[in-house]
């Protein structure tokens, strides 16, 4: 890669919030505005090969890093959650970038196959094309219909390492975005509000999100006015009255109860009340 001018910026179409970059006439990555200021990108830059690479990994951990903040923000998650999320993006994009590596070899060295895909894409825009001269003013029941696709395996995302999923993480950890403590006592104060939940049970559903043993005494433990956040109590007569109102019996009730995490003192009392 040899160096190349910048001949253009432009703001992006979908997102006003980035900006597209142009080397020699060419598109070539789009940044947010905070990073084009960082690099005092203008018209008429002169980028080293060594300036783009660096800017476009800086254009690829930004597009990642805005995935995973509307991924954070779509409803609390614990950092468990948020990591797992991203290894699972991460190990998405190797797999299709397999797919996509061995597309190419078979294109280069199968002439019967590279025939084949030229005409499914000759295909594929002369249906596109019709569609977008069709007229649907008559009949505006079909007035949005998608675009025909080849089917065929398209370049994936930039690839990322581990260390770059522990950047996103540190980086919203200091947003305070991921908060394991803010998340438990959300989930805590909402999960199965209306049909009960065991203390166990909800212990059980943190651990497994992640959030640490001391975090999750605090939040199970009395509040300010020196009251249960939820009270077994309280918990179990709710799962009571609703399968009662279903027909369950005591004995169908007590196994139910006992799977849900109550102990068998609590049951036995209760059904009693």
């Amino acid at each position: 890669m040899e160096a190349k001018k910048i001949t253009d910026l432009r703001v992006g179409v979908r997102d006003e919030n980035r900006v597209n970059v142009f080397l020699d006439g060419k598109f070539a990555f789009s940044l947010t505005i905070e990073q084009v200021a960082d690099f005092k990108l203008k018209r008429g830059s002169i980028l080293s090969e060594a300036e783009i690479s660096k800017v476009q990994k800086a254009s690829d951990f930004g597009k990642l890093f805005q995935r995973s903040l509307e991924y954070a923000l779509s409803r609390p998650h614990s950092e468990r959650e948020i990591r797992d999320y991203l290894k699972r993006k991460k190990m998405k994009r190797e797999i299709e970038q397999k797919r996509y590596d061995s597309f190419l070899e078979r294109l280069e060295n199968d002439e019967e196959y590279r025939e084949k895909v030229r005409e499914i894409r000759s295909n594929v825009r002369e249906k596109n094309k019709k569609l977008s001269e069709k007229d649907f003013t008559e009949d505006n029941r079909f007035e949005y219909v998608g675009r025909a696709k080849t089917g065929l395996p398209t370049k994936p995302g930039a690839a990322f390492s581990d260390e770059d999923i522990d950047t996103v993480i540190a980086k919203l950890i200091n947003l305070k975005i991921i908060d394991d403590e803010n998340f438990a006592r959300f989930f805590v104060s909402n999960r199965n509000q209306i049909k009960g939940a065991s203390e166990k049970k909800l212990r059980m559903e943190l651990q497994k999100k992640g959030v640490s043993e001391a975090i999750i005494r605090e939040v199970l433990s009395e509040d300010e006015f020196g009251e249960k956040i939820r009270d077994d109590k309280v918990e179990i007569m709710k799962m009571i009255e609703k399968k009662r109102r279903r027909g369950y019996d005591d004995a169908k009730l007590t196994q139910y109860l006992a799977r849900q995490g109550f102990s068998y003192d609590l049951i036995r009392e209760s059904l009693k009340g």
